[in-house]
């Protein structure tokens, strides 16, 4: 996870107060434990940049799929982690407003 890693720590460097994370091409892995150990070292790794490991939310889904889907029903599966994704950055953005008051 070098790439993750690169990302978190560029963010704390930079000062970036709130962090999402999604883990994307969750459709390609079989084994749940093995998304349960990801999750948790991906935890670990906010927690050691001083971010809130245990409180940050971590979406999971996969973003082609979602991309590739021709529904229209915006309630589909393919995008519930896009819009679970939505809804974490609108809570985010309450409360940076919130703190700006």
């Amino acid at each position: 996870m070098p790439q993750t890693r690169e990302h978190i720590l560029l963010a704390r460097q930079v000062g970036v107060p709130y962090i999402v994370v999604y883990m994307n091409k969750v459709d390609m892995v079989d084994d749940p434990e093995l998304l349960e150990l990801v999750e948790l070292e991906v935890r670990e790794l906010l927690s050691k940049y001083q971010f809130p490991g245990d409180k940050t939310p971590i979406v999971k889904g996969s973003a082609l799929k979602a991309l590739q889907s021709e529904s229209k029903d915006q309630a589909a599966p393919e995008y519930k982690s896009i819009l679970d994704l939505d809804g974490c950055d609108r809570q985010l953005h309450s409360r940076a407003e919130a703190r700006h008051r």
